[in-house]
């Protein structure tokens, strides 16, 4: 559950004024290069958000599930690998999740913030997270990779792809394949009603 966390965090990160849409829909395609031996297994999905602390991020294939989040709650579900068994869904105030502290802390860019460093290398921009955040996020660095210098992207669609690195070295590459922005979202979509026969845990 972490690293679709994680990915969801970096996919807002660049919020340099202007640099990111109030609101986007993008969909996605991740990739996790396996450290034991080597091989990159890929999964497919969708994020939505909308500032503040509005997101939504859907796996879709190959194994489902749903991360949703509001100012207020979050909600994690995990459905049945058997149709007309038991799915599960993990509940908690969004205010006590890294995610949620982190969005809000990067509205106003990457100069002046607490959580981590960057720098411009040629046609990437890398973020190094400080000793504290790499312990909660389990993350250690982040690049942004774009078809040109970093220094000139102006918008967050620029950046071509980017790759995660953890704390215990793995490699997690995430590429976006389409991204709508100033996207209109119904009254209810940073929520989520459990269907029957959900299994519900209060974090």
């Amino acid at each position: 559950m972490k690293i679709f966390f994680l990915s969801l965090i970096l996919s807002t990160l660049v919020q340099a004024k202007g640099f990111v849409p109030g609101s986007f829909s993008a969909n996605f395609e991740e990739s996790i290069v396996s450290m034991a031996t080597g091989k990159e297994k890929k999964s497919f999905g969708k994020i939505d958000y909308k500032f503040p602390g509005h997101i939504r991020f859907e796996i879709i294939s190959p194994t489902p599930s749903i991360f949703v989040s509001n100012p207020n709650k979050s909600w994690y579900y995990v459905p049945p690998f058997i149709e007309g068994e038991q799915g599960q869904v993990t509940i908690q105030k969004s205010s006590k999740l890294p995610l949620t502290k982190f969005l809000d802390s990067i509205r106003n860019g990457l100069e002046d913030s607490k959580l981590f460093t960057h720098k411009y290398a040629g046609k990437d921009l890398v973020l190094t997270f400080v000793k504290t955040v790499q312990k909660d996020l389990t993350l250690k660095e982040v690049t942004f990779h774009a078809t040109k210098e970093a220094k000139s992207v102006q918008k967050m669609s620029e950046f071509e792809k980017m790759t995660l690195i953890y704390a215990d070295g793995r490699k997690v590459n995430l590429k976006f394949l389409e991204l709508k922005e100033e996207t209109v979202f119904p009254a209810k979509h940073f929520e989520f009603t459990p269907p029957a026969k959900t299994k519900i845990i209060k974090g």
